[in-house]
């Protein structure tokens, strides 16, 4: 039987959020910050995902300075336990800007994953007989960039001291996910299969994963669907309402934290 287990973001920025969790009582942190270098992309015209029109001059998020990720980062260090892992989702130029940061955190880097962004899939029949060949993903919408548009994302894997090998030891470092496109999804919001496998590889039932840039609450709804504890913080009051309705489409409750429901261990670590 599954434990008991609750969801949440909190209206808190990430530094403060963290401050507020003790030594050592996080089992996973999975993240994708809002680097800076999204702007630049915006500058340039080349992202269009945003849902007010078509224009790249559409309402985002606030985006943090690398000293903030760095201040960030040392605090996940603290709250994680030994032995765990550290997904962050970034564009390369990011990725190079955080590796040496997270080394003088003190985290080991493990491994730098490629998220494949593909398109929706399809169903590929035999131009004579009308058969089924094969069901295929098509190519993925083009990101963002020039001259040349981005068609993937970097995962980067850090590590604090050292952790067993995963069950599941066949997983490839590319992970072919479709791309989210449309007013539906919230800006940059990630597919929840693509978090899944991060949540399975590197946590338990039971155990309590961080996201500090929580934006539209999807690794909150990976940890849900596998028995994990979910706690995430973000800025926008917008964030907390997607979460919501995300978890709502999931069949839960919309306020999925019940006191009756949550061991004391669970109580302490969401501050009740």
């Amino acid at each position: 039987m599954s434990p008991v287990t609750a969801a949440q973001i909190k209206l808190t920025p990430a530094l403060e959020g963290l401050r507020e969790l003790a030594d050592e009582s996080v089992d996973l942190v999975i993240t994708d910050p809002p680097y800076d270098t999204l702007e630049k992309w915006r500058e340039m015209g080349t992202t269009t995902r945003l849902s007010n029109s078509k224009s790249s001059s559409n309402a985002w998020f606030p985006v943090v300075p690398p000293s903030y990720l760095s201040d960030t980062f040392v605090e996940t260090y603290r709250v994680l336990k030994p032995g765990t892992h550290l997904y962050i989702l970034c564009d390369e130029e990011t990725a190079d800007n955080l590796k040496p940061m997270l080394k003088a955190t003190g985290f080991r880097l493990l491994k730098s994953l490629i998220w494949h962004k593909v398109g929706k899939q399809e169903d590929v029949h035999c131009e004579n007989c009308g058969h089924l060949v094969m069901t295929r993903n098509r190519p993925g919408a083009p990101g963002m960039g020039y001259p040349y548009r981005s068609q993937y994302e970097m995962i980067l894997l850090a590590e604090k001291g050292k952790r067993k090998p995963p069950e599941n030891r066949v997983v490839r470092n590319v992970l072919s996910y479709p791309y989210l496109k449309g007013s539906d999804y919230y800006p940059t919001q990630k597919p929840v299969e693509l978090l899944e496998v991060l949540v399975q590889q590197s946590s338990h039932e039971g155990d309590l994963v961080v996201d500090p840039f929580a934006g539209s609450g999807s690794t909150g709804i990976a940890a849900h669907r596998h028995a994990r504890n979910f706690l995430g913080f973000d800025v926008e009051q917008k964030a907390l309402d997607h979460f919501q309705a995300m978890l709502e489409g999931e069949g839960v409750l919309p306020t999925p934290l019940q006191l009756e429901d949550r061991s004391e261990d669970v109580l302490s670590i969401f501050g009740e």
